[in-house]
């Protein structure tokens, strides 16, 4: 017999053992010697469910030994009594068993008891009701414990996505009437993969846990939050009464989740982008979470940082996207891409002093694809890797022909590259570098690099190492939308920097909001303290020329001088005087 059937007879088979025993013995020294080995507590109760007998381990279970006389009923927690009652009760016939858990309360704490009640009021040496308790808290603690495992996530705590999965289908099939909707929200964490590639997975796991825990604070008692996987959670809303009501609860996660999570690396900020969808979308669990992760991918596409709610058509759009991402794959190995390049201007000499180089995809079969759509998904499928590799190898060869077209200038303009976190990690990286600064005819000290404060926040040993193995190359190191990542201004002391690029987003209220002005001004005055170079991004009137001028911000970059252009364009453009007004192109966004 297996065990845990041995384990359950053992009850069941106690009484008449004892009983035999004492009838074959005669005594009752052998009855209460058997009785004092087991750990079991063995009660006799009468009619009236009273404990008329209770063995020497009733101590153990109940911390008191003298519970003759006391009814069952209240020997047990208050929660538990009724279904004492309903299990006494249900001993109606001779030979009839019942099999219950009940918690007991007592002195020092609470313990949990596997309860096998059976009849022997019509056997004359017992004449009772006889119920066989065993302490099972331990037992119960275990499987409580694996099932936690088995169903909740281990970071966060939270139910995983299968368990979240059956509360869907529970919910979905209740009988809710008129007055409760299920809704379901899908929460994806934006650009969470930065934190773990320049913090690492540690510091990760911490925010993970914390955003588990903003959101269980901010969810009513009957709401679900679950952590499906990577930087992905979700909500059931089991009582919404309109889909509204589900809308104003991803809107209120959002400013949530926007708050600063605080480490001891720094402040960490993070946004959050979700999807919404309600059971009058689907009354299947998995499609109504599928129409759920539907919605965030439109939310994110639309600029993260806000809500979705689901809608038919974009199926149609997610076939887009997959189409898109087979055509990119194609792209990649067949090197579909060319180089546009942005000039940098000296604002107070208006002479070009050099280009970043922005990568776009023609693409002559579809028609052009926006930097806004294949970047961030290259980032996503990793195939901005390869992708950058191949701008800072065509960007260099074609800065080393612009170089020689320009004759004899006093200095050579240079290359900006924008380089992904993913290439920073990249074993390679430093190799690919190495052979663009050996471009022949390429200018010793024209290769600029950018990378953004998410990559610099850590202090990495190999990202030191890195960084001044490519600073002894004679490569130029600049921080990428200065302003907009983490708020901790280490890295500036810690690393070799040349430059700072001023945001876009600085820049763009200068002329009308002081406030804003002053920011920058700080800006500029850290910047020249630190002995660092400035760039502005994102001029595009004159009068924010002329105020940073008079801040003493040198370099600007923006569509009031030129949009990005041809390197045929870019010969012309170190030509040309960017004295006044926009240049070719008027404006636009630099991306």
């Amino acid at each position: 017999m297996p065990l845990a059937r041995r384990l359950m007879a053992v009850p069941a088979t106690l009484a008449a053992t004892l009983r035999r025993g004492s009838t074959r013995r005669g005594g009752e020294a052998y009855f209460r010697t058997l009785l004092g080995s087991t750990s079991d507590v063995v009660l006799v109760v009468g009619d009236d469910s009273t404990v008329r007998y209770a063995s020497p381990s009733a101590l153990a279970v109940f911390g008191r030994s003298e519970v003759a006389g006391t009814a069952l009923r209240s020997l047990v927690a208050p929660e538990d009594r009724e279904r004492v009652d309903r299990a006494l009760a249900a001993l109606g016939d001779r030979g009839r068993e019942a099999h219950d858990h009940w918690a007991v309360t007592r002195r020092g704490g609470r313990i949990e008891v596997e309860a096998h009640c059976r009849d022997l009021r019509q056997d004359e040496t017992v004449g009772g009701l006889v119920v066989t308790l065993r302490d099972v808290t331990e037992q119960r603690r275990l499987e409580h414990e694996l099932a936690q495992r088995a169903f909740h996530d281990p970071v966060t705590g939270l139910p995983d996505r299968a368990l979240l999965l059956e509360r869907i289908g529970r919910a979905l099939l209740r009988d809710h009437g008129a007055s409760a909707l299920p809704c379901v929200l899908f929460i994806d964490l934006d650009e969470f993969r930065t934190v773990n590639e320049t913090l690492g997975h540690s510091a990760g796991d911490r925010i993970l846990k914390m955003v588990g825990e903003r959101l269980w604070e901010t969810l009513r008692r009957t709401d679900t939050a679950a952590r499906l996987g990577g930087d992905q959670f979700a909500v059931l809303m089991e009582e919404a009464r309109q889909p509204l009501d589900a809308e104003l609860l991803a809107a209120q996660v959002i400013q949530v989740l926007d708050r600063p999570f605080q480490l001891p690396e720094g402040s960490i900020g993070i946004s959050a982008s979700v999807g919404v969808a309600t059971a009058l979308d689907s009354t299947d669990p998995d499609e109504l979470l599928t129409c759920a992760g539907l919605a965030v991918h439109a939310a994110k596409a639309a600029g993260k940082r806000q809500w979705r709610r689901f809608v038919p058509r974009l199926r149609v759009r997610v076939a887009q996207r997959h189409d898109l991402q087979a055509r990119l794959d194609g792209a990649i190995s067949r090197e579909e891409f060319s180089l546009r390049y942005q000039p940098v201007v000296d604002i107070t000499e208006g002479q070009v002093i050099g280009f970043e180089a922005l990568a776009r995809w023609p693409q002559a079969r579809h028609g052009p694809v926006s930097p806004g759509q294949f970047i961030p998904l290259a980032e996503e499928t990793g195939h901005i890797t390869p992708l950058g590799a191949w701008v800072l190898r065509n960007a260099a060869a074609d800065m080393a022909r612009l170089q020689q077209a320009a004759g004899s200038r006093a200095v050579a303009p240079y290359v900006s590259v924008n380089v992904s976190g993913r290439q920073w990690q990249d074993p390679d990286f430093l190799e690919e570098v190495s052979k663009a600064v050996e471009t022949p005819g390429l200018a010793p000290g024209s290769l600029q690099l950018e990378l953004t404060e998410s990559v610099l926040v850590r202090r990495d040993d190999r990202l030191d190492s890195l960084i001044r193995s490519l600073k002894k190359l004679g490569v130029r190191i600049a921080v990428d939308d200065f302003g907009t990542g983490f708020s901790s201004l280490r890295y500036l002391r810690d690393f070799p920097i040349d430059l700072l690029k001023i945001d876009k987003t600085y820049i763009d209220d200068i002329s009308y909001d002081p406030r804003q002005a002053a920011l920058v001004q700080g800006i500029v005055r850290l910047a020249r303290t630190l002995g660092l170079e400035i760039i502005a991004e994102g001029v595009e009137q004159r009068g924010q020329r002329e105020l940073l001028a008079a801040m003493g911000c040198r370099f600007g970059q923006g569509y009031l001088f030129a949009r990005p252009m041809t390197l045929e364009q870019s010969a012309v453009a170190l030509r040309r005087h960017y004295g006044e007004g926009p240049g070719p192109g008027g404006s636009s966004s630099r991306r």
